[in-house]
């Protein structure tokens, strides 16, 4: 095998592919980076078992040939190369020497015939969706993810596509992210209302931090009942969908309400901020929310080495109310929420608070809160 190849060009793909490998490979092939030509471009591909990762970089090929090299040490080598070509060449022993500029390198290819083989989704379900707007709709569901592996539906992202939109939602059985996006999805014949899988929390947010910061390039995203692919550039990720019942989201969301103020969404962040600081250094983190019919909001938060007290003129309508959260839980919200102004609907101080933003609905955040007793 013998190549040039641009040393930024590659540095770009391997950046990419090197997020394919596991903190703790459970077998050495996936330590690897799968080097591999293809016509007038080189092929790079890591894995570890559950994501694969793979970028196409232009090249020169004078040699076509195939070959697996330690990847951290390869691209951590090709990062210290100089500007401008590499030449790359691989002898019969399986000895790599890369040339740049003045410098000569040279390192063993790992051995291994069996590195897994990954094709694209042929037939699968098919939607594309804005690269920046994906990332915004990740981030604003990701923190409501379960880690919890003993329910591990709640530790994806569920994805529904429908033909008017498409729904992000993470939820962890605290607290529930859903953000829709108004766009034309075309539905396959067999199921022309809605398709729907749900994507591992770790892998949807890794592929969001690839995905470039692009108002005009698009991801295409693949899927089929076990696997996904996303799709964009010259680079392509391959993962695993998680199996099981989604919770019927639709089915927590409270219909109505009896208390509903309108809030500085900087005013509340800035109370929660404050609040926190005593609450985490409390055993219960809790931040206590008194809504008074006057029109004003007031938390509160208390540990052993003091306390804190904020209050927030807000609109009010509907009843007063006395209810307390996980500090961390809402803070988490507001910080996500969009929008300069907030609405937040409540019941009773022992059932769900609706947060979202005061114009659209592209947001809607809930938290449950915590059950309080003697206030």
């Amino acid at each position: 095998m013998q190549f040039s190849v641009n040393t930024d060009e590659i540095n770009y793909g391997l950046s990419m592919v090197i997020r394919g490998l596991g903190v703790r490979p459970v077998r050495q092939i996936y330590e690897g980076v799968l080097t591999e030509t293809q016509e007038d471009k080189l092929c790079l591909t890591c894995t570890d078992g559950d994501i694969t990762i793979r970028a196409l970089v232009k090249a020169e090929i004078q040699e076509d040939g195939r070959a697996i090299l330690p990847a951290k040490l390869f691209s951590d080598l090709m990062r210290y190369q100089a500007h401008g070509t590499a030449s790359i060449k691989m002898d019969d022993s399986g000895k790599m020497q890369i040339r740049s500029g003045n410098t000569v390198s040279n390192m063993l290819s790992m051995e291994g015939d069996d590195y897994p083989e990954i094709e694209d989704i042929q037939g699968g379900n098919e939607v594309y969706m804005n690269c920046a707007r994906f990332k915004q709709a990740v981030s604003s569901v990701i923190f409501a993810v379960s880690n919890d592996e003993s329910r591990k539906i709640l530790t994806g992202v569920l994805m529904e596509v429908y033909p008017e939109e498409t729904v992000l939602v993470g939820l962890d059985g605290f607290r529930l992210a859903i953000h829709r996006i108004a766009q034309k999805n075309v539905l396959s014949e067999k199921k022309p209302d809605k398709l729907s899988c749900v994507i591992p929390g770790k892998i949807i947010n890794e592929i969001s931090r690839m995905l470039p910061d692009d108002e005009e390039e698009e991801v295409r995203i693949v899927f089929s009942s076990s696997r996904i692919m996303f799709s964009f550039g010259e680079v392509k990720v391959y993962a695993s969908l998680l199996t099981g019942e989604f919770i019927d989201y639709q089915r927590i969301l409270p219909k109505t309400w009896t208390t509903e103020i309108l809030v500085s969404k900087t005013e509340l962040s800035d109370a929660i901020e404050r609040c926190n600081l005593f609450a985490k250094e409390s055993k219960n983190s809790l931040i206590h929310c008194s809504i008074h019919k006057e029109g004003v909001l007031e938390m509160s938060a208390s540990a052993e080495i003091g306390e804190v007290t904020d209050r927030l003129n807000v609109r009010f309508e509907g009843n007063e109310l006395n209810i307390a959260f996980n500090s961390k839980y809402l803070m988490d919200e507001i910080r996500t929420a969009p929008g300069e102004r907030l609405i937040m609907c409540f019941n009773t101080n022992v059932s769900p608070c609706i947060i979202r933003p005061e114009e659209g609905k592209e947001y809607t955040f809930l938290v449950l809160p915590v059950r309080i007793f003697g206030r």
